[in-house]
């Protein structure tokens, strides 16, 4: 749908380098603007300003040090929240008391009470919530949704995903007290919304192993690999691992695999390629794009508020991230499979 007017959104804390990507998008949304920020450190707000100054047709952005004044603004009518993991639940339940709708930054929360608290939080002051998932809304990540619900590839029977960064993760990212844990708090929830997003199932069992070992002197998970199996037996590994050498030629990857009883999807987000591969005929195709999955995450969002809906990926998605985030974990401790539910 095309928006009738632009919603106007505040910027809560730049803790996470993904505020940056949303305010980039929101300069050249019709259907959204940022009308003021708030961050406690002044210096994050350096890239937030050189791209205002590029964009001089701009509404006037606020700024502010406390983001209880942000919300104190009547102008403001939702928020994005990138603050560091351990301030998503008190931000997110503040800004919906304040009538604020929100997109908060994955992971939601590091604790599932935190979820339950910031969902119901929402529900009551009658605002939406959504997770910022922007693998989701990737053109090459819709692309293959579109082919594998047209059946190309069949019945989906196991998939794999990868979300790799280099070893340069820093600040409150390997602070556990900040972020809740390391790579796997920051990483799986991209690989395994996916695989939820494609198979239209739930996890119910999750198996991980985990270490810190690329850099041994941090202290959170850097390497890790996790067994998933979802409803009707789906069987899923992700490797969210900080391990790729220094050089490497990128900042990192976003990739899947699907395999079918006919054939199989694969595609990669930060190259923006999808490669299909029909088992009968042999036949091998691609496609590449390059779009920007930010804007479309943004998109959604402000078009569903104005329409009255909830996003695309909403806070029980975010919750179910944590679900399996809280799962590895156990696994790793406990050294064996953990069971959510049934299935």
């Amino acid at each position: 749908m095309s928006a009738t007017r632009s919603l106007n959104i505040g910027a809560i804390s730049f803790d996470h380098g993904h505020q940056n990507g949303y305010v980039s998008a929101l300069l050249d949304l019709p259907s959204a603007q940022l009308v003021a920020a708030s961050d406690t450190i002044p210096g994050q707000l350096d890239r937030m300003h050189a791209m205002l100054a590029a964009h001089p047709e701009a509404p006037e952005v606020k700024v502010f040090s406390d983001y209880h004044e942000l919300l104190e603004l009547d102008e403001v009518e939702a928020v994005s929240i990138c603050s560091a993991n351990a301030d998503h639940a008190e931000m997110t339940i503040a800004a919906a008391q304040a009538g604020k709708h929100v997109l908060c930054e994955k992971p939601l929360s590091i604790t599932l009470e935190e979820a339950d608290s910031m969902i119901a939080a929402c529900r009551d002051a009658g605002v939406y919530l959504g997770t910022a998932y922007p693998c989701r809304f990737a053109p090459v990540a819709w692309q293959a949704k579109q082919r594998v619900d047209a059946g190309e590839i069949g019945d989906i029977l196991a998939m794999h995903g990868t979300n790799h960064l280099r070893p340069f993760t820093e600040g409150w990212f390997i602070d556990p007290q900040r972020s809740g844990g390391g790579t796997i708090r920051d990483h799986i929830v991209h690989v395994t919304d996916l695989m939820r997003w494609f198979t239209g199932k739930e996890v119910v069992e999750v198996y991980a192993e985990g270490d810190t070992l690329k850099r041994p002197h941090i202290a959170v998970d850097d390497v890790a690999i996790l067994v998933e199996t979802f409803e009707g037996g789906i069987i899923a590994s992700t490797d969210p691992s900080w391990n790729r050498p220094e050089n490497w030629s990128k900042w990192g990857n976003v990739y899947l695999r699907l395999l079918g009883t006919r054939g199989m999807i694969e595609f990669e987000i930060t190259g923006q390629a999808l490669v299909r591969t029909e088992t009968k005929s042999g036949t091998v195709s691609s496609i590449d794009t390059s779009e920007s999955m930010n804007y479309y995450l943004l998109k959604d969002f402000s078009e569903a508020i104005i329409a009255g809906r909830s996003p695309l990926v909403t806070g029980e998605d975010g919750r179910a991230g944590v679900e399996a985030i809280l799962a590895a974990y156990q696994s790793i401790e406990e050294g064996r499979p953990i069971r959510l539910r049934d299935g």
